[in-house]
């Protein structure tokens, strides 16, 4: 019956993650892991962990194999699901300070679905699910570290003094400074142009992405009508650097609307492929290299193996990385802007510190799965993590606008050809998080240190 309360907690609390948003059921799920932890012994605890692992993971993460088949996703879940084991040799029957060792533990379950293998895939932390619940002040302090110790802290407290005592402490953190919001905004215009087909051949018809976006961008804004005009990532499915045609309609356009044009695009540069943001402000004026790439999905991992395990392999051509930001400038604001996958990249969300955040993705490769609710998610989160406003827009939805609450304010129907325009204000200075984050994980790792020899010498 262990095994199967363990599943049943990993399915309550998958549902804390978009669409559903339940956040009280992390809560829950985390709160029955733990009372059989401390009832069961090494072996069983590594197997009740991994089982809970999965009944995260494989509801979660379900989108990933909606267009490649159900075995990269099996891979994957069961794969990451050995990471929740780590709190089984933390965490058990008759031990000290099991609560504490418990939030430390998972802390670090978090850190290593965010880090391993490759670079890791972090997009399962309970930690992003908290963005609708009392705990949401708490990513503007420390991040999504301090929430998901938090979250596991209270799941695991057996008594009302202690969670009288974690809510003071929760409390205490509510007075840390807030970062400064200025009375300056930038407005501007989200192009959610759409594609053909939804799926890994949304570009099948070659400059037809590109063509969606200008015709949406010509009929919808304005001569002068913003400050700045944002396609999404791979709005533009045709070379710029090689395609002149291409180039000189994005320049013209943007000539002709006295705005400048921030689009995304994917180019070749020998036998390197880049995806990348143009700043087009009659010409291109300024361009971002995406520097956190998906392994497998734009690069093959360990490929002297892969070439001599699959004859496909040698076909695909790995996309190189950036080596730095780009502060972007229109006016006198600045902004940065996140591709896609980076934006569960915890050291990007530290190095932000531009007056808004731009936020480009392409949704269409994943079709309607929870995928696009999940992703949106994240940014909400990092919104309150970085205290900026954002611009999140996307091929095939959903894009919106985002404050630095968290809170959705303007938003298009999903896979609908529109344009939302809105006004992001300006923001200056860091956060707590941005400066303090990134410290708690190496805080939690020092407190498990201490609590094995401290247990150690106890057994002495």
């Amino acid at each position: 019956m262990n095994y199967l309360y363990a599943g049943l907690a990993g399915l309550i609390s998958s549902t804390a993650f978009a669409p559903l948003s339940f956040w009280p059921s992390a809560f829950i799920g985390l709160t029955v892991w733990y009372f059989l932890l401390i009832k069961l012994r090494l072996r069983s605890r590594i197997y009740i962990s991994y089982v809970f692992g999965l009944g995260i993971l494989l509801p979660v993460q379900h989108w990933t194999g909606i267009y490649v088949g159900n075995i990269p996703w099996l891979i994957l879940c069961f794969a990451q699901a050995f990471i929740f084991t780590l709190p089984a040799f933390f965490v058990g029957k008759r031990k000290k300070f099991n609560q504490i060792a418990f939030a430390c533990s998972f802390v670090a379950v978090e850190l290593l679905l965010r880090t391993i293998p490759f670079t890791g895939f972090g997009w399962s932390r309970l930690s992003f699910t908290q963005v609708d619940g009392p705990l949401q002040f708490l990513y503007s302090s420390g991040g999504v570290v301090l929430v998901a110790f938090f979250i596991a802290l209270i799941s695991s407290a057996k008594s009302v003094l202690s969670l009288a005592i974690i809510s003071v402490v929760i409390a205490g953190l509510s007075f840390l400074p807030r970062i400064e919001t200025t009375n300056e905004k930038s407005s501007v215009a989200l192009i959610q142009g759409g594609v053909v087909n939804l799926g890994l051949d949304f570009n099948s018809k070659p400059k037809e992405v590109f063509l969606r976006h200008l015709k949406q961008t010509s009929d919808s804004v304005k001569v002068g009508q913003v400050d700045l005009v944002i396609w999404p990532e791979n709005a533009v499915d045709i070379d710029v650097n090689r395609n002149s045609e291409v180039k000189n309609l994005i320049s013209e356009k943007s000539a002709f609307l006295a705005t400048p044009i921030l689009v995304g695009g994917v180019t070749r540069s020998g036998n390197n492929l880049f995806n990348q943001s143009f700043l087009f402000d009659s010409e291109i004026k300024q361009r971002y290299t995406k520097r956190y790439l998906t392994p497998f999905g734009e690069y093959l991992p360990l490929r002297v193996m892969a070439n001599k395990i699959s004859k496909y392999a040698n076909k695909i051509t790995d996309f190189k990385a950036g080596d730095r930001d780009t502060n972007f400038i229109i006016n006198d604001a600045t902004f940065q802007t996140l591709i896609c996958y980076e934006l569960i990249n915890d050291s990007f969300r530290d190095q932000i510190s531009s007056n808004f955040l731009i936020i480009q993705t392409n949704n269409a490769t994943f079709g309607d799965t929870a995928q696009l609710d999940q992703q949106l998610n994240i940014a909400r989160v990092r919104a309150i993590e970085t205290g900026r406003f954002i611009a999140y827009v996307s091929t095939t939805g959903t894009t919106s606008f985002i404050d630095n609450r968290g809170k959705v304010v303007k938003q298009l129907p999903k896979f609908k050809s529109a344009t939302l325009f809105g006004e992001l204000n300006h923001v200056k200075g860091q956060t707590a998080t941005q400066f303090l984050g990134k410290y708690f994980e190496y805080l939690a790792g020092a407190f498990l240190l201490l609590i094995v020899l401290y247990r150690k010498k106890g057994s002495r």
